[in-house]
């Protein structure tokens, strides 16, 4: 489980980075590294949404233009809502199935574990393509790998 916790924390601290070298940027709010980062975020939250056990369907997943608020705000909804969910989980329920709905509606069924663990790749997939487009447009990408994270937590 503290795996887990690691990576929502990394999640939450690179999500910051990143929202931060956006703003130095500044980031064109109709831009790919915007409507990506609002991406993975939207992402978080729908997850965050299934995990709970409420419906996703609905809940947008793209958007032609990225409000940075809008990102900020979402940050901090998805690293509580996350903090939350986690405290909550009884560590032996990691691997008990858990039924959700697509987007779509189509049933699928997977464990807190590997949703989790998604969750936190996915993110990170997203964030490496953000940083290559920040540095391709000419500005200072954001350090956001996990092995940075754990330095810094370790000295704090």
């Amino acid at each position: 489980m503290q795996t887990i916790r690691n990576m929502f924390a990394h999640m939450d601290w690179a999500n910051h980075r990143l929202f931060e070298a956006m703003r130095a940027a500044p980031v064109d709010e109709a831009s790919k590294t915007a409507t990506l980062f609002l991406h993975t975020l939207q992402a978080e939250n729908i997850w965050l949404t299934r995990l709970r056990g409420e419906s996703s369907e609905g809940l947008e997943l793209w958007a032609d233009h990225a409000d940075l608020a809008a990102c900020a705000a979402l940050i901090e909804a998805n690293s509580g809502g996350f903090r939350t969910w986690l405290d909550a989980l009884p560590e032996d329920q990691l691997d008990t199935p858990m039924a959700y709905r697509s987007q779509a509606g189509a049933p699928f069924e997977m464990s807190a574990r590997d949703i989790a663990i998604h969750i936190c790749l996915h993110g990170q997939y997203h964030r490496g393509q953000i940083n290559a487009a920040l540095r391709a447009d000419g500005f200072e990408p954001a350090p956001v790998d996990y092995f940075l994270y754990a330095l810094l937590d370790e000295k704090a």
